[in-house]
């Protein structure tokens, strides 16, 4: 042994692995399943391989081999290129004859097909490893040369290679035959000595030490590509981590998009372009599944036996024992929800598990089973406090429609400020010459932000509707809660000012389009005036409407079209120029709004936040219940809105 320690001598050998970056070596196909595209490997065995001047034995002791990253959709790679991924490997083990296997997955492009199709024809048969180095131990020196065991190695990708070193593995050799034979060296790897290892057959015994320049300077452009390979395939990786952090929070699966861009070698075009669709997809699902994110894990029996009555007499009085120990169901739910929004607040918060589902099952029916006869108008719940009704018939105030959140992309379940992308830049096309390179040119990615703005509303009962313990009482006090939340947020997405702690609506967003009508409500070339603008602007979609206030339909129903020609402006189906007109009070009196409403995203922060007060009405007997809700409007494209008013 050298005058070095053993400890020395195996940190400068590790030093010395390391600056070499990714090793190899050859294996051999097991086995071909054309029509499931797959393909059995096995990929290493505890064969010796010479390295640069000494021997490398693998481990195949249980914890020496990592198969996480190979067990995590690890690549199959057409000779080392980790530019030019082929498939995908589904499934890699340590076997109990001290190898290691995987099967792995062909993909469907035209490369792929043509390599699966070349190792099914076995004109590929062979297959190398690509593996880094963690722990090395120098176990013996033979005859001057040192024998290191690696202790901890990681396969990085497995690849098919048109040359290994070792020419007696390959396609179509048996798991049996296999193990008597080595599993080793591809390019940069050479056998030990025959003799030095009578088990394994071996005719390759070339040594790299012997190379001549032309191989030498064959290996130096191998290492050069490898290097500059793995450097594009860090800018890759570095590019589309980038991405994800930035624009995460509004797509959901936000590791599995950045899983599959990185296993099937996607660039940073392809990986935004998924991005941009996973947000519609996420933007297209009903509300109630999209809220489903920040739910809390209710079943529908404990949604049904939560009540907001139970909070609110628990908030009325905490030194009320009984109250609290009644609602300590509900506390402990709030406690969950503020967890699950990871925001900091001493209110009590209902989940969106509550907010999202009805108190009663599909098809139920319940009477009010109160007894105390109901007040004059002005008493808030003295009108359900009286004889048996039936939960469908209570007649609720008169109020404006609510439409937006019907139309727009609703994003819930938000946590921290967030970042909307939004393409800015798609591909172009243009005639080249012959020999000219083509331009550099795909989709680019800007972004909007949405920030949470805080909205507050509050309903108010009677002590004595508090007292009651109907089913229906508990679904009037939630519908009423809701409804004027609702209708605030509303407002705010078409009006919101984005000062003074409000959401920027669409009509003060500058960059939209705009139509001046030259009277109080809009001719028919007007309005087809607000499509042509947006059409011009290349975001005309199907899916456009119109929004408009009770005057207009009015209005619309005795005004033509053209004058001495039949036909109003309203069409059948309640449609203006082809498209759907919704109706709402919510809109000023003299202005039309017209555009693509799924480029309003429409942002929700966590669950409801309530407290209660019972002194602003105290003489009266009320009690003011006051919520609160986190919310913020996004418009990802101005070019998609129009505005109609008189200047």
């Amino acid at each position: 042994m050298s005058n070095r320690t053993i400890e020395q001598r195996t940190a400068e050998r590790l030093a010395e692995i390391r600056a070499k970056g990714l090793l190899s070596r050859a294996a051999e196909v097991v086995g071909v399943d054309a029509e499931a595209r797959t393909v059995e490997l096995a990929f290493s065995s505890e064969a010796e391989v010479r390295r640069w001047g000494w021997i490398e034995i693998l481990s195949h002791d249980d914890g020496a081999v990592l198969l996480n990253r190979l067990n995590d959709g690890g690549a199959l790679l057409d000779n080392h290129n980790w530019n030019a991924q082929r498939g995908v490997v589904e499934k890699a083990w340590l076997d109990v004859d001290r190898k290691c296997r995987a099967v792995v997955r062909f993909g469907r492009s035209a490369a792929a097909e043509e390599l699966l199709q070349d190792v099914a024809d076995g004109i590929k048969r062979h297959v190398s490893v690509g593996y880094q180095i963690h722990e090395i131990k120098l176990t013996e020196e033979r005859e001057g040369v040192d024998v290191y065991t690696v202790t901890s190695w990681e396969p990085y990708e497995i690849s098919i290679v048109s040359v290994p070193a070792d020419i007696t593995v390959g396609v179509g050799r048996s798991a049996e035959k296999v193990s008597e034979e080595r599993t080793a060296g591809t390019e940069d790897d050479t056998p030990a000595e025959a003799a030095q290892s009578p088990r394994i057959e071996v005719t390759n015994t070339g040594d790299h030490r012997s190379m001549d320049e032309d191989e030498k300077k064959q290996q130096q452009q191998r290492e050069a590509a490898q290097r500059s390979g793995a450097e594009a395939e860090r800018a890759r990786v570095r590019a589309i981590n980038a991405l994800a952090e930035r624009f995460g929070k509004a797509v959901d699966d936000i590791d599995g998009l950045v899983r599959t861009a990185l296993n099937e070698g996607h660039d940073e075009a392809k990986f935004q372009a998924a991005l941009l669709e996973a947000l519609n997809k996420r933007a297209a699902r009903p509300l109630n599944e999209q809220l489903a994110g920040s739910d809390v894990g209710l079943t529908d029996k404990e949604v049904r036996s939560y009540s907001i009555l139970r909070v609110v007499r628990a908030l009325l009085d905490p030194t009320d024992k009984k109250a609290q120990k009644a609602a300590a169901f509900e506390f402990e739910v709030s406690e969950a929800a503020r967890e699950k929004q990871e925001k900091k607040t001493e209110r009590f918060v209902v989940p969106t598990d509550v907010l999202r589902r009805s108190v009663y099952g599909e098809a139920e029916t319940r009477a009010f089973n109160t007894s105390t006869a109901g007040g004059a108008a002005g008493n808030t719940g003295g009108y359900s406090i009286a004889t048996n009704l039936l939960a469908a018939s209570y007649v609720e105030m008169l109020r404006k429609r609510a439409t937006i959140m019907t139309m727009g992309r609703v994003i819930g379940g938000l946590v921290g400020n967030v970042d909307i992308p939004k393409q800015t830049a798609g591909a172009v096309g243009y005639w080249v010459g012959e020999d000219d390179d083509a331009g550099e040119t795909g989709i680019e990615l800007g972004q909007v932000s949405m920030t949470p703005k805080t909205v507050a509303a509050y309903s108010e009962i009677t002590r004595k509707l508090l007292m009651q313990s109907s089913l229906d009482v508990e679904a009037l006090v939630r519908a009423d809660l809701a409804i004027a939340m609702g209708l605030t947020i509303d407002l705010a997405g078409y009006y919101g000012t984005g000062s003074e702690n409000q959401p920027l609506g669409i009509a003060n967003h500058t960059g939209i389009n705009a139509v001046a009508f030259a009277g109080a409500n809009p001719t028919f070339a007007e309005l087809v005036a607000m499509e042509t603008a947006i059409a011009t602007d290349n975001a005309d979609v199907e899916s456009m409407s119109y929004v408009a206030n009770a005057g207009f339909r009015g209005y619309a129903k005795t005004t033509l079209k053209f004058d001495g020609v039949p036909g109003t402006i309203w069409e059948p189906g309640n449609q203006v120029n082809g498209y759907p007109c919704q109706i709402t009070n919510q809109i000023a009196a003299g202005d039309v709004f017209h555009g693509n409403f799924m480029d309003l995203v429409i942002g929700l922060w966590g669950g409801l936040e309530i407290t209660v007060d019972p002194y602003s009405n105290s003489k009266k007997g009320r009690l003011r219940i006051i919520t609160f809700q986190d919310v913020d409007y996004a418009v990802r494209r101005t070019e998609s809105f129009c505005l109609g008013r008189k200047p």
